[in-house]
Parts: C-alpha cells; sequence; structure tokens
C-alpha cells in the first residue's frame, strides 16, 4: 500500500490523477526555449537597413519628430516619401555613401532644361521642409542620359545646372548653405542601359545625398 503524506508536511500536493501538468509544464517550456531561439537565429532583410540608419546622428532635441517614436532618419525620409507624392517621382535607395533620394529630371525640369517646374516647385518645397531637420550634410548630384542636350555644351552643364538649381532652392527655403554640396556627374553614372527612350529618360535625374555622420 502507498504511504500516505500529511498535508501539512507538502508545500505543493497534487492528486494522483494530475501529475500529468509537470511534464505538460515542461513542454511548454521547451516549446519555448525552441521558438526564441528559432526567433533569434532568423535574418530579416531590414537588419542591413537598420545598421546603416543607426549610423546616422539622431535627430536634434526640440524637433517634432522625437515624440513620435520612430527610430532613425532613415525610416523618417522613407515613411515620408511613402506618405507624400513623391512616391511616383522619386525613390529612396540606402547605398554606401548614404541615402539616396533620386528625382526624375522629367518630373520636375523640361527637356534639357534646368528650370524647375510648378510641380518641382511644390515637391520641392515639402522635401525640402524634411531635410532642414536633418543633422546631416547634404549632397546634390546631378545625372544626364548619354545623348548631347540641346543649348547646352555638354551633358555636365546640363546636370551641374540641373543640381545647382535645386541646391539654390533648398537654401532659399531656409537650408544651411554650408550643409550642401554640389557634384555634376554628366552622362558618366547611368543607372539604366540606355537601350529605349524610356531608359534614357531615366538616367535623367537628380540626386540628393543625405551623407552620414
Amino acid at each position: 500500500m502507498g504511504q500516505l503524506i500529511d498535508e501539512d508536511d507538502c508545500e505543493v500536493c497534487v492528486p494522483f490523477d494530475q501529475e500529468w501538468i509537470f511534464t505538460y509544464g515542461d513542454l511548454v517550456t521547451l516549446l519555448l526555449c525552441f521558438f526564441i531561439l528559432l526567433f533569434s537565429s532568423c535574418k530579416y532583410e531590414t537588419m542591413k537597413f537598420k545598421s546603416l540608419a543607426a549610423s546616422f546622428k539622431p535627430l536634434p532635441a526640440g524637433t517634432p519628430y522625437m515624440n513620435e517614436g520612430k527610430d532613425s532618419i532613415v525610416e523618417q525620409i522613407a515613411q515620408q516619401l511613402e506618405e507624400s507624392e513623391l512616391g511616383d517621382d522619386a525613390n529612396i535607395n540606402v547605398e554606401e555613401k548614404g541615402v539616396v533620394v533620386s528625382f526624375k529630371a522629367s518630373a520636375y525640369f523640361k527637356a534639357d532644361s534646368a528650370k524647375l517646374n510648378a510641380k518641382a516647385v511644390k515637391e520641392m518645397s515639402r522635401f525640402s521642409k524634411l531635410i532642414f531637420l536633418l543633422p546631416n550634410k547634404i549632397q546634390i548630384e546631378g545625372h544626364t542620359e548619354k545623348t548631347q542636350p540641346e543649348n547646352w555644351d555638354s551633358t555636365w552643364e546640363l546636370a551641374g545646372a540641373r543640381a545647382s538649381k535645386v541646391a539654390r532652392f533648398f537654401i532659399e527655403n531656409g537650408l544651411d548653405p554650408t550643409k550642401i554640396s554640389v557634384k555634376s556627374f554628366g552622362s558618366t553614372r547611368p543607372r539604366f542601359r540606355e537601350a529605349s527612350p524610356t531608359q534614357r529618360k531615366l538616367n535623367n535625374r537628380v540626386e540628393v545625398v543625405i551623407l552620414p555622420e
């Protein structure tokens, strides 16, 4: 016969027909450990994005973004572009040189022109308010297709004029001129093969590069 156990001598007494709860508890604990290990070993595409974002300085104190729970400057720019009308004519990439926001020249300039159109003024005004808050320096790059532009001696002049026009616009909207640099690459750095008129148009662009500190 089994030995009787005094309830006063046992801190936790479990009826014999419910001892399975100990095995169940061990099983749940093991499953929890398994899923924790599984989650910690996963690698997401966003990890590279976030690691580069961490290299940027945080926003200066007192900006309206400090209390919105946003992690990084990179994510803020990406979110602003997604929420604005810039999405169709601009795209953002994280590259080794920094955060590159590329604007299609065909949407903001007339053909072979360095004058901002009405749409460009509206969209660049919105974008300038975003980069105004950044502590980082801004590099503005001009790019063109290989076709010789009319009324310009070379693609270098056209690309440089467009980049300079965007830089001047930002400065007139309050951006510190000491934070801005302008570069012209002409047609030397195409992003697309110029096998069609559409691809050639895509190589006409102005890129705003937010440089890491």
